[in-house]
């Protein structure tokens, strides 16, 4: 094109969003391994990036229910009380929404992309125990997560067991 300079700068990806989909990535191949199928939200709403269908392990059909996650990644995980816990820091309107508006599991999850490894929480589980987490009159409340909850394929089982729990109780 006449006239066209090009200085040869171009648009650059932040690290957040490579490491947003390494956290994803991580999730979705314990999904997969699983024999279960994660579908992306396509423009995350609500603090729901991903939601999880899950199939019999003997037939493979697809069974009722499904279970909600939100991924935070991060290159610096934050680690309390002697490596017992890591934390993750979250908006107290979407705390409310998966508490009192989802009526299937909402898992947590936070990945640590320095380690290539995962932590979650099962977040109405974590309001029950903590109470008084919904009450601390700010934008924004951290949660703690126990450094044993890695995301492995037992916890994919583990969600998908929940998940069936909650269906039955629904019925």
């Amino acid at each position: 094109m006449p006239g066209f300079h090009w200085s040869g700068q171009r648009k650059r990806r932040p690290r957040e969003h490579v490491i947003g989909d390494m956290g994803m990535n991580f999730l979705e191949r314990q999904v997969l391994r699983r024999g279960h199928q994660l579908v992306r939200v396509p423009q995350p709403e609500y603090g729901t990036d991903a939601l999880m269908l899950h199939f019999s392990p003997d037939s493979r059909e697809i069974e009722n229910g499904c279970v909600e996650f939100q991924v935070k990644s991060t290159d610096h995980l934050s680690v309390v009380a002697d490596g017992l816990f890591v934390t993750c820091a979250v908006e107290m309107a979407h705390l409310h929404y998966w508490y009192w508006e989802v009526h299937h599991p909402f898992i947590l999850i936070v990945y640590d992309a320095e380690r290539h490894r995962a932590f979650w929480q099962d977040v109405q589980a974590y309001v029950d125990e903590c109470p008084n987490v919904q009450d601390a009159g700010s934008e924004t409340v951290v949660v703690r997560i126990p450094s044993r909850n890695r995301l492995t394929l037992q916890a994919i089982s583990l969600f998908r067991d929940m998940s069936l729990a909650r269906t039955e109780n629904l019925s």
